[in-house]
């Protein structure tokens, strides 16, 4: 497809093949309702506004803050509303219209749709992606590498020398393991490809889900409960656990946009797709430690998460056509 910006010296060519006709004509004729960049060109999204919701938590908050930056720099104007609220209150705000996009899970997007995993990636994204597109009329854009998924920590550098889940079925019983209260689901995961249930430990520690970092952090316990993408990981100098048999479902994010704002324009897509390789789990585990180290400095949450993402995207090159404001 053509590119619709026009370089200075096309326009200026434009420019003077009118001067002739400035007498009988507006030479431009009804470019009243467009606007221009800084560099001259015509920014054909400038009157299309999308509204990007998104959920509670700080990673949440942060893909929501980069969709925002990202679509603002291909001319979008975009209203931000982070932390809209949880699963099930921003997935009704885009069904009802109050908001237009946001970043949604793939795992939870089968809970949306009454279906299990697969636990394999690329044939749960096309589950949701289908059906989401039939129910509901939303489109899952490319979702990201970064999955925050459940997962088991212990700490970097572990005297069991553990790196993987069926390293630590195989000292079960020789584990410590904290556990939330409300988290024992997870062995509905695990016991099937491990082999591993609450018994099989040394012990369990039933703590807060914040609890298992430190402890196994300071050494009290030598494994937590965890999801994969959560900065306790880096600050108490834990590690994740390789899921060597695949036994927990992906949470890869993705932008999800109802169809009749996509439709407004293909460039929603484009730019979003683009960022979406982008976002690794260890670039969401970069952002949230960016961001504890902002607001430790001093700044309140919110600037915080958007210093650290704008700073991240200038280095990885975006930010060239509007700027990321």
């Amino acid at each position: 497809m053509p590119s619709v910006f026009r370089s200075l010296r096309a326009k200026t060519l434009f420019a003077l093949a009118c001067v002739p006709l400035l007498l009988l004509t507006a030479c431009g004729g009804s470019g009243g309702s467009s606007t221009t960049t800084g560099g001259g060109d015509t920014n054909k999204n400038a009157n299309i506004s999308i509204t990007v919701g998104g959920k509670l938590d700080t990673e949440s908050k942060l893909l929501t803050k980069l969709y925002t930056l990202v679509l603002r720099d291909a001319g979008f104007k975009v209203n931000e509303k982070p932390a809209f609220g949880n699963n099930t209150i921003v997935f009704q705000g885009i069904k009802s219209g109050a908001i237009d996009l946001y970043p949604e899970f793939t795992a939870t997007g089968l809970d949306a749709l009454k279906k299990t995993s697969s636990l394999n990636d690329q044939q749960d994204y096309q589950t949701v992606k289908d059906g989401f597109k039939q129910q509901f009329q939303i489109d899952w854009l490319d979702y990201s590498p970064l999955n925050d998924t459940y997962a088991i920590c212990t700490k970097s550098g572990n005297s069991m020398g553990l790196k993987n889940i069926s390293d630590l079925a195989s000292k079960a019983k020789q584990i410590t393991f904290d556990l939330p209260s409300d988290s024992s689901y997870v062995f509905d995961y695990l016991k099937p490809k491990y082999g591993l249930t609450l018994e099989s430990f040394k012990a369990v520690h039933k703590v807060d889900y914040t609890i298992g970092f430190k402890e196994v952090g300071g050494g009290q316990s030598d494994a937590n409960f965890c999801y994969s993408s959560d900065n306790g990981i880096n600050a108490n100098n834990l590690i994740a656990l390789d899921d060597d048999k695949h036994a927990f479902p992906a949470y890869h994010p993705a932008p999800i946009v109802r169809d009749s704002v996509l439709q407004k324009s293909p460039d929603i897509a484009t730019a979003l797709n683009a960022l979406a390789p982008k976002i690794t789990t260890d670039v969401s585990l970069q952002l949230q430690k960016a961001v504890a180290d902002n607001v430790n400095s001093g700044m309140s949450q919110s600037k915080a998460i958007t210093e650290a993402a704008t700073k991240w995207l200038k280095d990885q090159g975006f930010c060239k056509k509007n700027g990321c404001q």
